[in-house]
């Protein structure tokens, strides 16, 4: 039976979105940023005449996103392109979905790529790139928990340093909430594996 990509890839991200979305407390609309281009107001192309409204709002939402944090919005519909895709796509195909330049998707590609979530092939007899989302999407998780353990280590390194005592009881919560998030989190891509 044919698993729809909706329901393999994208789960954890959705949960990820609906995460950042309570966390900053801010309506979807919020996120909308001056100047970039929606794919709900691109028109149909013929390389995929199945690219619905629903696909392109999925989209759409990807790249406000990562923009929001301060990546490329090109970036973050890339990936969500990619994540709605059965099939490897190529660089023109992408930039042509998405109606962006073909080296705005190249950069994009590249650092999905080197961010693990895309990988990119060849198809025999022909020198064209093809790229796709990576089936496993837990380097994005792993990068978070390595994040935090930095995060934790130069914050040790700071406690005794600060002079005021409000201060340094700032940093001491601020220790304890990246142990307790460590602590509470220790295993958590094990029993992931151990589900699938």
């Amino acid at each position: 039976m044919r698993v729809n990509p909706l329901q393999r890839r994208p789960v954890l991200y959705i949960l990820c979105v609906q995460n950042i979305a309570t966390h900053f407390n801010r309506p979807e609309s919020a996120w909308t940023l001056r100047g970039v281009t929606t794919l709900t107001d691109a028109p149909r192309t013929h390389a995929d005449p199945q690219f619905d409204e629903a696909r392109r709002t999925f989209i759409e939402d990807f790249g406000q996103l990562f923009a929001r944090y301060g990546l490329a919005p090109t970036f973050g519909r890339v990936f969500g392109l990619l994540l709605m895709s059965d099939q490897p796509l190529s660089l023109d195909n992408i930039a042509g979905q998405l109606r962006v330049s073909k080296s705005g998707v190249s950069v994009a590609t590249r650092d999905l790529e080197r961010l693990g979530v895309a990988r990119r092939s060849g198809s025999p007899g022909s020198r064209r790139v093809l790229y796709e989302a990576a089936d496993n999407m837990e380097p994005i998780f792993e990068a978070q928990f390595t994040r935090i353990r930095q995060s934790l280590a130069i914050i040790q390194r700071g406690t005794g340093l600060l002079p005021g005592e409000r201060a340094g009881r700032r940093l001491d919560r601020m220790r304890e909430l990246h142990q307790f998030w460590l602590e509470e989190s220790q295993g958590i891509l094990e029993r992931w594996r151990a589900r699938q």
